[in-house]
């Protein structure tokens, strides 16, 4: 938001050298303690060796950094009060509704209702999965409906890397991409089988 009133300060007509000073100073400040309170969350962590595991795990999911992991765990309480992984998106807002109304039929979308922190904290990550994650890519790209609505299709794998987060905190174990790869192309099998006895019911 700093960055945001900086940048339209510095392209108004009206501005203020010492105004623009002031700005980046406090942009200096604000990073600075940023980088102050990830060193004391890290300390934090350590300091508890059962935590500090549990978080390594979340770690070896490519994308999610040592903050994105601390935050979602944070928010989550370690996922305490959470018996299944439906909850847990719902809690995180990406639970899906439909917009209706009478004979009206709207558009799918998310709630968007829940923890905003764990929507953020899992941007980033969803960006670099689609990147670098081979898994992760093929889903983005299964479920990107149109080239000009990729936010739906980003959200769709912010939303299946807390369920996989969940998922390796629960089992306490390591992402495992050759699981994750069988596990799609199970699936994949799966519906194609359905798709086949669909047809044959109906011809």
């Amino acid at each position: 938001m700093e960055r945001n009133r900086l940048h339209a300060l510095e392209h108004s007509v009206y501005k203020s050298k010492r105004e623009l000073k002031r700005y980046g100073q406090r942009l200096k400040l604000i990073e600075k303690q940023l980088i102050e309170i990830e060193k004391e969350m890290e300390i934090l962590v350590k300091n508890d060796p059962q935590l500090h595991q549990r978080i390594k795990h979340l770690e070896s999911i490519p994308g999610i950094s040592f903050k994105s992991a601390a935050t979602v765990v944070g928010e989550t309480l370690g996922f305490t009060g959470f018996t299944n992984a439906k909850q847990l998106t719902s809690y995180a807002g990406f639970d899906v509704v439909l917009k209706e109304s009478g004979a009206y039929k709207g558009k799918t979308r998310i709630s968007k209702k829940g923890n905003k922190h764990i929507r953020s904290a899992l941007y980033m990550p969803a960006m670099s999965a689609i990147q670098w994650n081979p898994t992760l890519r093929k889903f983005y790209e299964r479920v990107q409906p149109t080239k000009v609505k990729p936010m739906i299709a980003l959200v769709a794998v912010e939303r299946k890397l807390l369920v996989l987060m969940y998922s390796l905190w629960k089992n306490k174990i390591d992402y495992d991409p050759e699981h994750e790869q069988k596990k799609t192309a199970r699936t994949e099998v799966l519906a194609a089988q359905d798709r086949s006895n669909l047809a044959l019911t109906t011809s």
